[in-house]
């Protein structure tokens, strides 16, 4: 543990918590920022998904021009420009371009993401992946609860809604700062190689270990319908504030708690991943994601919403540090930040899928169809994973 925990690693974690807060800022406000500017759900919905379509790109390219030039490149990508584009939210009007504000800014934001978790899984052994996963997990989710506690109360503050989205490109030109400062051994055009697991990468091609993409694709739908669920949960503000009747700031309270749980729960169920099957974790999961979901669909007091948000972050907690951990043992090292950049864009399809769809249901059919839409999903990738997938180094640690 005391080698992987190294002082370039520790710096990745606090970029990305930055970035992360700088994220989080944003995400209980955006649905009630759109609302006051007097846009539909419907629409909204459509809004959140084309920041999502832009995050698939922005995933799957980041992580495939690390494992190409080095992991400084998409790291500054997703940190300095992420700033601007922000500030875009503030200073443009109107739906069109509100839309290409969103594509845009997506396709920024998740420069930094397959990046960071590749080269967690080049840094880190087999035995303690899911582990070191964990910590990562519990550092942005922190990160994540400090800046939706934030939130709520800078928009119910004098500086209102534009409080929020200065703050947050703060955060963002900070996290770019520490690439460089703290990063100063990393080259910025080359990648880094390593002993031991990234040896194969000065190996020739013709000579290097296949990748096996059926694997990769099958925990890519997996992630893809458990992150529907979350897509889907990209309307919680809107359950608190137009059904519940609360407040903005009890909104951040709600993401705050929910943030909470998972951060205590993730090194410990990460732990408990390397030493389990993962698999097992990962049903579990999503079955308590599913779970709920269903108490979402006809929660109707703010209690039980702090209730059911406990519940699905425990589920998240066990699903995250367990499928990207496995997915990481099954590929080698020379393709670690394509794999979690594909990973990563299969999470944003189903963002997509959630938040996109998750608006016409919800006018169709309330709250209560959109998260019985959510729970489904849930059962569902619970199902091809009971099916389809293996965990290869939990028979190895019994044998």
């Amino acid at each position: 543990m005391k080698k992987t925990f190294n002082g370039e690693l520790i710096v990745i974690f606090i970029i990305m918590g930055l970035a992360t807060m700088a994220m989080a800022v944003l995400s209980p406000i955006m649905p009630l920022y759109l609302t006051d500017k007097g846009i539909m759900p419907s629409i909204i919905g459509l809004m959140l998904s084309a920041a999502m379509a832009g995050m698939v790109f922005g995933e799957s390219s980041g992580g495939w021009l690390a494992d190409k030039i080095g992991l400084k490149t998409p790291m500054s990508i997703g940190t300095f420009l992420c700033a601007p584009m922000v500030l875009c939210f503030v200073f443009v009007r109107g739906v069109p371009a509100l839309f290409l504000v969103f594509i845009f800014w997506g396709l920024i934001r998740a420069a930094i993401f397959g990046p960071a978790r590749g080269f967690i899984g080049n840094t880190a052994d087999t035995s303690n992946k899911a582990t070191i996963i964990a910590v990562y997990m519990t550092a942005i989710t922190a990160s994540r609860s400090l800046g939706s506690l934030f939130s709520g109360f800078i928009a119910d503050s004098r500086w209102g809604y534009n409080g929020d989205f200065y703050l947050s490109a703060g955060l963002s030109v900070l996290a770019g700062i520490l690439v460089f400062a703290g990063l100063k051994k990393m080259p910025l055009w080359k990648p880094v190689l390593k002993t031991g697991t990234q040896a194969a990468d000065s190996l020739p091609s013709s000579i290097r270990t296949p990748v096996n993409y059926r694997p990769v694709i099958i925990q890519s739908i997996i992630a893809m319908l458990f992150f529907l669920a979350i897509g889907v949960n990209s309307f919680l503000p809107l359950l608190v504030t137009e059904v519940v009747k609360e407040t903005a700031s009890k909104v951040g309270i709600l993401y705050t708690v929910g943030g909470l749980v998972s951060m205590a729960l993730f090194i410990p169920l990460g732990r408990l991943a390397d030493r389990k099957d993962k698999k097992v974790m990962i049903i579990v999961g999503l079955l308590l994601s599913a779970l709920s979901m269903v108490g979402l669909a006809f929660a109707r007091e703010y209690w039980m919403l702090i209730g059911l948000q406990v519940v699905g972050n425990i589920g998240f907690a066990m699903f995250t540090p367990a499928a990207v951990a496995l997915l990481s043992n099954i590929v080698p090292a020379y393709w670690q930040g394509t794999a979690m950049g594909v990973y990563g864009a299969a999470e944003d399809v189903g963002i997509i899928i959630g938040s996109g769809a998750g608006g016409f249901v919800w006018t169709a059919g309330g709250p209560t169809a959109l998260y019985l839409m959510g729970s489904a999903a849930g059962v569902v990738g619970a199902l091809v994973c009971l099916v389809f997938v293996r965990d290869m180094t939990a028979k190895k640690s019994l044998a």
